[in-house]
């Protein structure tokens, strides 16, 4: 039996994208078509929550799905427009261009439940 080592895949973005440039200190991707979505690294993830908490205060401290208390433990961020597969379209910001407020925080189950 031959066994084939896999190839092994580098977790590393590329300095230089033809496609996005990376802000606030590699957190965030921006695309030429204005998205911007975190990275999977510490900086990302830590503007994430920031995200996630600047939109529970927005809304009061609500689940914009339930309207019910949420807790900033129990946020989680739901996209206005899903993600589908591979989130090719996803869009990690809390305002459009317009500076009207896109994206929300829910409850875990309220965001599974709607898909």
């Amino acid at each position: 039996m031959i066994r084939r080592r896999p190839i092994p895949r580098s977790r590393l973005k590329p300095e230089f994208s033809q496609h996005y440039e990376t802000i606030l200190g590699g957190a965030v991707m921006r695309y030429r078509d204005g998205r911007e979505v975190c990275q999977d690294n510490a900086a990302g993830w830590k503007e994430y929550k920031r995200r996630v908490e600047a939109m529970l205060l927005r809304q009061g401290g609500r689940c914009c799905l339930c309207g019910k208390r949420l807790a900033l433990t129990q946020a989680t961020f739901e996209h206005q427009r899903r993600r589908g597969m591979g989130s090719a379209w996803r869009r990690d910001e809390i305002l459009d261009k317009d500076g009207t407020p896109i994206n929300g925080a829910a409850h875990w189950v309220c965001n599974s439940e709607k898909g």
